[in-house]
């Protein structure tokens, strides 16, 4: 476990203007480009060993169970153990546009053209956060059920600069108890999010101006990094010279309304809430829900309420609405039908009743809240009402870890 705590730093809105340190491209002598060369020999070669000996990132008896053995299968849908925000937060492609408390340095990086020639290039390297789901669990990149965040790093090219391209440099994290010369200091930064080994490898080339986010390697306890929580990281190009070293001071995330208003928003419906919910006060009803692609790009939210007539009998309602992706609440018709029977016996044609509506949406990813308006017919005598909801969820779906 980390001693790490989320310690807000004046840290406004918008991007903070930083001394300019790199400002035009410069010359290498022969000493720093050998000095970066034997350095990427040496982090290509400590990274290779470490991934040789990794076991396994997921968090799975059965992974386990197989880990350091040969086999024809591949892995098994878990969520990895290494993971450094909710798996519900983001999918490909990262955005390109910084928004909310920005923080944002001009870096000289080591850069090469076609022909191997080297110099150092400035670029604008900024780094933020965007909200995601908070449910309040402890989970491996927060141990203090605090908000949850995921942290991004882009690099912004100068657009004039077209002959000669950066390389990726080294990043290491400060952050209790690692520090800089820490091996577990290391950081991985992917092109994409839920990730579990893939990242931007060390003097590859930055091509153009690309966003990255930040993970933790899947080596070991100690290589889990707390990016929601204050850390130093440093971005080295590693030529020999310490002024080419920048420092990011990132504080920890304690969003307000005004800084980061998605974090208090409903979230975005998505098929990470497909799973079942329930009133913990009342066990015995619940809800199965859920999330459907349309051919014509919209989403279908379908529900199923198991529930009771007046009787105490059981009885269900389904629920189906169409919604556009990104929309935090839907609003579904309800049905219910009579004259079925068990196993295909029906006792004549089905009918199909309208019941009236349900209106959903999420506070986070452990809470469902409804609002329901309907009523079966008088000969039905089914059950019927006006009301509003918070279910619990009870468990996610193997492989979609909701946060």
């Amino acid at each position: 476990m980390k001693n790490s705590i989320r310690l807000t730093l004046a840290l406004a809105a918008g991007v903070i203007a930083l001394p300019a340190l790199a400002d035009e491209a410069r010359t290498l002598s022969s000493e720093a480009i050998a000095t970066h060369q034997a350095s990427v020999a040496k982090i290509h070669g400590d990274l290779a060993r470490l991934k040789a000996t990794r076991t396994t990132t997921v968090e799975s008896s059965v992974a386990q169970e197989k880990a350091g053995t040969k086999s024809q299968y591949p892995g098994v849908p878990a969520p990895n153990a290494y993971r450094a925000y909710p798996p519900s937060c983001a999918a490909d492609p990262l955005p390109d546009q910084p928004m909310g408390p920005t923080i944002s340095k001009r870096v000289n990086l080591y850069a090469r053209n076609d022909s191997g020639q080297a110099r150092l290039e400035p670029v604008t390297i900024t780094i933020w956060r965007i909200a995601c789901s908070s449910a309040g669990r402890v989970t491996p990149y927060n141990d203090d059920g605090g908000k949850n965040a995921m942290t991004l790093l882009r690099i912004d090219r100068d657009s004039t600069n077209s002959d000669y391209y950066p390389t990726f440099p080294q990043l290491l994290i400060s952050q209790a108890p690692n520090n800089y010369t820490n091996p577990e200091s290391i950081v991985r930064a992917a092109v994409e999010p839920n990730t579990v080994i893939s990242e931007a490898w060390y003097d590859s080339p930055v091509l153009t101006s690309t966003t990255y986010v930040l993970e933790s390697y899947p080596f070991g306890d100690k290589y889990i990094h707390y990016y929601a929580y204050n850390f130093f990281l440093l971005v080295n190009p590693n030529t020999g010279n310490d002024s080419d070293m920048v420092e990011f001071e990132v504080p920890g995330y304690q969003p307000t309304q005004a800084s980061y208003p998605d974090a208090f928003a409903p979230l975005p419906i998505d098929g990470y809430f497909a799973t079942t919910w329930l009133d913990p006060a009342h066990s015995g009803e619940g809800m199965q829900t859920q999330v459907y692609n349309n051919p014509d790009g919209k989403r279908t939210f379908f529900a199923s309420w198991y529930t009771y007539d007046p009787l105490g009998m059981p009885f269900w309602l389904a629920a189906q609405g169409n919604f556009n992706p990104g929309d935090a609440s839907v609003t579904t018709n309800v049905t219910y039908q009579t004259d079925g029977g068990f196993a295909g016996d029906f006792l004549g044609t089905l009918k199909v009743h309208n019941w009236g509506t349900i209106t959903f949406s999420f506070p986070n990813c452990d809470q469902m809240h409804f609002t329901y308006n309907g009523q079966t017919d008088a000969q039905t005598n089914g059950p019927g009402g006006v009301g509003t909801r918070d279910w619990r969820r009870i468990a996610d779906v193997n492989g979609m870890n909701c946060e």
